[in-house]
């Protein structure tokens, strides 16, 4: 087994990284000659470990098979000073990858007893955000603007690997070593990924809010700060999100429209004059020109300036208004706007 350390100053560090690769994590990625635990082996482990702002990088080499478990077993002694564990694609992959090949040797492994984050799976979460093809570690990597050296994939590998341990050259180690260097310090850049599925659970800060003829405007905090900056156009209006701000843009209408009673079984309609009255007035009245109040009846008009509101968002107590009862679409006066309420749209809106 060989044991290849490099070290590195992160150029920055951030609220992200201080939640999921602090000094108490291990960003780990491993090397096998195949998918198959049963029928393949881990040649290669690399991780990071994190002192301040500087970044040591570890690689545990396997000469052959036979070091596998020599490899595996220095990993387990390096994550038991470790709470957490950071990865790609790895609780499906590499960490049940590992737990296999353990229980081949029979041997104990405390992998699963750590605080495992997976970062694809964490970055899926954020599909209502971000619009990219998949979630693949370059995938997300071009989308926040690394780009890498190396050009193989870890299956493109595996023959370099045989013949590295067939001839043990020089060549062929470099490659297999800059490919896992690259995927783990690959990681550590996208951390910066986790902003966005964290944006959808972080606290939301109103800062201010203003009307400009048929448009409501207003400006939310975050204690988050995005790497690239994110827009979103629904029909009832935008947000734009940069940096730790969100700014969104809502649509406003202006003229009639109608909030419906609950209590319509309480009404009579009255056909000639298109309105309702209680029944306790209306017993006295004509059958002819009364009955039984519908749903869509018991409606009272208001005119002034609306704000429509995304679709089936909970308002609470808030009256809501619509052009009609069957309208799907819905709206509350601008003078039932709240701060809570302009928080609460706009988390609907990253959600949805």
């Amino acid at each position: 087994m060989e044991i290849i350390n490099n070290n590195y100053e992160l150029d920055k560090t951030n609220r992200v990284y201080d939640i999921y690769f602090d000094e108490n994590t291990v960003f780990f990625d491993i090397e096998c000659t195949g998918l198959s635990p049963r029928k393949s082996f881990i040649y290669l482990i690399g991780y990071a470990t994190r002192i301040g702002k500087t970044v040591t990088i570890t690689q545990l080499l396997a000469a052959n098979e036979s070091e596998e478990i020599e490899i595996i077993a220095e990993f387990e002694r390096v994550i038991s000073n470790y709470d957490k564990l950071l990865g790609f694609n790895s609780t499906r992959f590499d960490e049940s990858f590992i737990v296999e090949r353990c229980r081949k040797y029979n041997f104990q492994t405390k992998i699963k007893s750590k605080s495992h984050t997976d970062m694809y799976l964490m970055s899926t979460k954020a599909r209502c955000l971000l619009d990219l093809p998949n979630y693949k570690q370059k995938t997300i990597e071009e989308f926040l603007g690394l780009h890498r050296d190396d050009k193989y994939n870890g299956g493109e590998l595996i023959p370099v690997y045989n013949h590295y341990s067939l001839m043990g050259d020089d060549a062929s180690k470099e490659l297999i070593l800059l490919h896992n260097y690259e995927d783990v310090k690959g990681m550590i850049y996208i951390t910066d990924i986790l902003a966005y599925p964290s944006l959808l659970t972080t606290d939301l800060r109103y800062e201010s809010h203003e009307i400009d003829k048929n448009k409501l405007r207003f400006e939310i905090g975050i204690d988050l700060e995005l790497p690239n900056q994110i827009s979103k156009q629904r029909d009832y209006g935008l947000y734009f999100i940069k940096n730790n701000r969100i700014y969104v843009t809502l649509n406003l209408f202006e003229g009639a429209l109608y909030t419906f009673l609950p209590d319509y079984k309480n009404y009579y309609y009255l056909v000639n004059e298109d309105i309702i009255i209680p029944k306790s007035i209306g017993e006295s009245m004509d059958k002819e020109s009364r009955r039984p109040a519908k749903r869509a009846d018991c409606k009272v008009k208001k005119e002034g300036q609306f704000l429509a509101l995304p679709d089936k968002i909970d308002v609470g107590s808030i009256r809501t208004f619509k052009p009609s009862y069957a309208s799907k679409e819905s709206y509350v006066d601008i003078a039932d706007i709240t701060p809570p309420l302009l928080v609460k749209i706009c988390r609907y809106m990253l959600k949805h």
